[in-house]
């Protein structure tokens, strides 16, 4: 046999096992917790026999030659384990309860409210498969003590299946959202979040001294309210825009926006009629 030497060394080094490894059905968990194992192999397996599919979709135009196929999904894996070989015939010792063990993984456990078989992920060493389900045991009894299985040929198949999103990484993608929104948010000229109700209550506080601050750039009827105090301030969430409304609610414009914890004010901005000649600060 002659190598692509060009394929072969970019291929990753193996060292083989220092110890006994042990292959292990395992409970697939999501919460970063040490995996619980739900099933240990007696033996391990002789062969790994790994399978996948792509989905296409037959289309047959009028009179042609060959037929079209549309791309449709592809599977996920499936694993088959087959012909374990469990003997304990010579050892005085009964297979039943691995027997048992293992179809436990096929069913529901409705008694303690969970209403589907266990997701799992299968380990030997470093070779891992999971997140999975089993779907298929076989097993022939070929040898038993009083009744009791002592000689059995298994065969398992495991299918792969969605990996489900960690707490971690939901927290980690809604904090990522979120900060994406505030950086959104602070491009549109908005505050980072919405606004609370103290913040709204400190941005009409001000605006009111920024109108009085400033009073003499603002037109004669915008000074006459501002002294005779005859206006109102209404401060948006969202936006964090400070409106000025007049006497019957008419809207005089407005005077600045509140970032959450400092106003922004100028001519792109503050809205407010100006005295001839003025210009907002």
């Amino acid at each position: 046999m002659r190598f692509n030497a060009r394929a072969y060394d970019s291929l990753p080094n193996a060292d083989k096992a220092k110890g006994a490894i042990a292959a292990v059905l395992l409970e697939y968990d999501i919460s970063g917790n040490t995996p619980k194992p739900l099933w240990v192999f007696l033996v391990n397996p002789q062969s790994l026999r790994f399978s996948r599919e792509a989905k296409y979709t037959e289309i047959s135009p009028l009179a042609s030659k060959r037929c079209e196929i549309q791309y449709a999904s592809t599977n996920g894996q499936t694993l088959s384990i087959p012909d374990l070989i469990l003997q304990t015939w010579y050892c005085g010792k009964s297979l039943r309860p691995l027997i048992e063990g293992i179809n436990l993984l096929l069913e529901a456990d409705i008694k303690n409210k969970k209403y589907s078989p266990p997701i799992l992920k299968f380990q030997m060493g470093t070779r891992e498969f999971g997140p999975c389900v089993l779907t298929n045991v076989q097993w022939e009894e070929s040898a038993w003590l009083g009744g009791e299985p002592a000689s059995v040929k298994l065969g398992l198949e495991l299918k792969e299946v969605p990996k489900a999103i960690s707490r971690g990484e939901v927290e980690q993608q809604k904090t990522k959202a979120t900060e994406t929104a505030k950086v959104n948010r602070e491009k549109q000229g908005k505050p980072r979040l919405p606004l609370t109700d103290r913040q709204r209550t400190d941005a009409s506080a001000a605006a009111k001294k920024y109108l009085e601050t400033n009073i003499k750039q603002w037109a004669a009827d915008v000074q006459a309210a501002i002294r005779g105090n005859k206006y109102k301030l209404s401060t948006h969430a969202s936006s964090g825009a400070v409106a000025m409304i007049g006497v019957g609610g008419k809207a005089i414009g407005t005077v600045l926006v509140w970032e959450g914890f400092k106003p922004k004010t100028g001519q792109s901005i503050t809205t407010i009629p100006l005295v001839s000649g003025g210009k907002a600060p």
